[in-house]
């Protein structure tokens, strides 16, 4: 019996994709290294991603205070109803299809928002390199009609896909190329800055205490030093700020500190945690340990070492005592 041999495929049997790839191989160009390529490193590669909606004043206006720092990204949506979300002193009146990047730290909060009901976008994540999105601080961007469609097939697929691997892979890598189309948006116009008290009061008032918060970080402000900032007596201060903005005062005042304290923590060259707690404006490690570990869910420490391995933070863990 003869011995069958496997014959090559001819040009002819081969299918069209397969020579439509052929054709663009032809035109490569080898590279001269072999061993140095297309690296992580250099790719805008968001992480952590989480997804949710606000759909009522009421859910988003305690936001404002509670949350007016956090350590992640925040991508903000509106998608039915326009608002003024103030970041850094300035407001910002958002319509539908304009959108706004908040930078880890930033203090923002919301403010007039049109009518009770709502429809807002939130997209947070964390990100090995801010300096990639950059030129998003502070500069809302209009939603194009490429961009809309491209947002409206990313939130079908994440809804329609049970959690798993697939479904964070996906949402990580449409989250980041939705960044990287957003760094050549259209900048949009909607920024009004705040220069009269009179214009916004809630707003000014809000951003007068934080930067005088932040101007005495290391001391160990009273509400009645406030008050006499702000020219407010402190039982009217802390009835407008807890009508105003869903917290207290004495509570606001303590998790801004831990916020800014947080931001120190998480930098490669930190400060000893002592030092930490002191410039923060707290007495003991051991008290800033205690409030720390009770607003962030871990220790100093540990959140250090989280935050620094680029890993999520809310982990509860043994309270710190020392550097």
């Amino acid at each position: 019996m003869p011995i069958s041999s496997a014959q090559p495929r001819s040009t002819a049997q081969v299918s069209a994709p397969v020579r439509a790839i052929g054709e663009v191989v032809r035109r490569l160009v080898n590279p001269v290294e072999l061993f140095s390529g297309a690296k992580l490193a250099d790719v805008l590669l968001v992480d952590n991603v989480v997804v949710f909606k606000r759909t009522s004043t009421k859910m988003l206006k305690p936001q404002g205070v509670t949350h007016n720092y956090h350590h992640r990204f925040e991508l903000v949506v509106p998608l039915q109803t326009a608002g003024r979300i103030h970041v850094e002193g300035i407001g910002y009146t958002l319509a539908p299809g304009q959108v706004f990047l908040i930078f880890p730290h930033q203090f923002h909060h919301y403010l007039e928002i049109e009518g009770k009901e709502m429809l807002w976008l939130f997209i947070t994540f964390e990100l090995a390199r801010p300096d990639q999105l950059l030129p998003l601080r502070n500069s809302p961007r209009q939603i194009g009609e490429a961009d809309g469609e491209f947002v409206r097939q990313m939130l079908k697929e994440y809804v329609a896909q049970a959690p798993g691997s697939t479904r964070s892979f996906s949402l990580i890598v449409r989250t980041s190329q939705l960044l990287q189309s957003l760094l050549g948006a259209r900048e949009a116009d909607c920024a009004v800055r705040k220069d009269a008290a009179d214009d916004d009061p809630n707003g000014a008032l809000l951003f007068s205490i934080n930067r005088y918060v932040r101007a005495n970080l290391d001391k160990s402000l009273t509400i009645a030093d406030l008050a006499r900032h702000t020219g407010y007596s402190i039982s009217h201060l802390r009835a407008v700020f807890r009508r105003e903005f869903g917290i207290s005062l004495g509570g606001y005042m303590r998790d801004s500190r831990l916020s800014i304290a947080a931001s120190m923590l998480a930098r490669p060259e930190r400060d000893r945690i002592e030092n930490i707690a002191k410039a923060c404006g707290f007495e003991s490690i051991f008290s800033f340990s205690r409030a720390f570990k009770k607003s962030m869910g871990c220790s100093p420490r540990d959140y250090s070492k989280l935050a620094q391995a680029g890993a999520r933070t809310g982990i509860a863990t043994e309270s710190d005592g020392d550097s």
